[in-house]
């Protein structure tokens, strides 16, 4: 009986999709008192689809394929209903910020990848050291007991976290110079970012190490080794493991926040496209700056993912 229950399910709901699906495609627009009943027929196909959708998504014995069509359909269903309710300009849409034209001009597009490999760089550098400057921070506060000291790395941490990394960037560039300290806008970039991200690499490798417990280090201090030899041998192994599902996530947030360099006109990938929009006076350099974005970040955020479902539960 379930199972003769779960194989007619497909056909009411298919029935739903293309009615429902008809009538946002095809129904005329209204206006004045019709658009009341427009609304209520509109609200009316997503509740009967509903209906029929939500009981196959929570049993657990609903075919797989039923699942993933029934959820593909709700999405055509709201794109249909986006469409018919937005009413846009979409030819003009499509003109100003998907112009194939506009990017297949000469240097743009070298220009965009030029902009993703200054971005990739920023993002390496500022990577590296503010892994170093962050672990260093948390070992030194986890061994060290002298009261000013983790008074200090505690101000820094709270500092560097609550500076929003824009003004940071903005003063910094501006202010080095009146102190005789120059720097290129690529290397202002990357001691901004490595001071902000250093400080929440701070917390995170902290918390890794205090994750540990303290038998493990008395244990070690017992055979002979130092309070740096535990550290290094016993505790950092174990909670660079533990934190590396957060650890990978900061790098994503840091990759995305290159984007603000451009305020300080390095010429990655978002100044190259703000460049772009104004010599061409279309907005299409946006998206595909955005789309480089995602290129680089979808891997990682899989890598992240993958890593956050492996990591056992306590």
């Amino acid at each position: 009986m379930r199972q003769e229950l779960i194989k007619s399910r497909p056909i009411p709901l298919i029935l739903m999709f293309l009615v429902g699906l008809g009538y946002l495609l095809a129904a005329p627009a209204t206006s004045g008192i019709g658009i009341a009943f427009d609304i209520t027929a509109t609200v009316a196909v997503f509740v009967a689809f509903l209906f029929l959708f939500v009981p196959v998504q929570i049993d657990k014995g609903a075919p797989l394929w039923l699942q993933n069509l029934s959820a593909l359909a709700l999405l055509v269903l709201a794109t249909a209903a986006f469409f018919r309710w937005a009413d846009g300009d979409w030819g003009r849409l499509g003109y100003l910020f998907f112009n194939v034209e506009v990017m297949s001009r000469p240097g743009a597009m070298a220009r965009m990848l030029s902009g993703l490999w200054i971005a990739v760089q920023v993002f390496l550098f500022s990577l590296v050291l503010s892994t170093l400057l962050g672990m260093f921070m948390a070992v030194v506060r986890s061994i060290v007991n002298d009261a000013l000291l983790n008074f200090f790395i505690d101000a820094y941490v709270d500092v560097f976290r609550a500076v929003p990394p824009i003004v940071l960037l903005l003063v910094t560039y501006s202010a080095l110079p009146y102190s005789g300290i120059v720097l290129s806008p690529f290397a202002t970039g990357v001691v901004a970012l490595t001071l902000i991200e250093g400080a929440y690499l701070t917390e995170v490798f902290r918390s890794g190490i205090e994750a540990i417990h303290r038998n493990q280090v008395l244990s070690a201090r017992s055979i002979g080794l130092t309070a740096w030899q535990a550290m290094r041998l016993v505790v950092l192994p174990q909670s660079v493991r533990i934190v590396l599902p957060d650890y990978s996530n900061r790098l994503i947030g840091l990759m995305k926040r290159t984007a603000e360099t451009s305020v300080i006109a390095i010429a990655e990938i978002l100044k190259v496209a703000q460049d772009l929009q104004s010599q061409f006076v279309n907005a299409t350099p946006l998206v595909v700056g955005a789309l480089l974005y995602m290129v680089v970040l979808f891997p990682m955020t899989r890598f992240v993912s993958r890593l956050e479902k492996s990591r056992p539960r306590q």
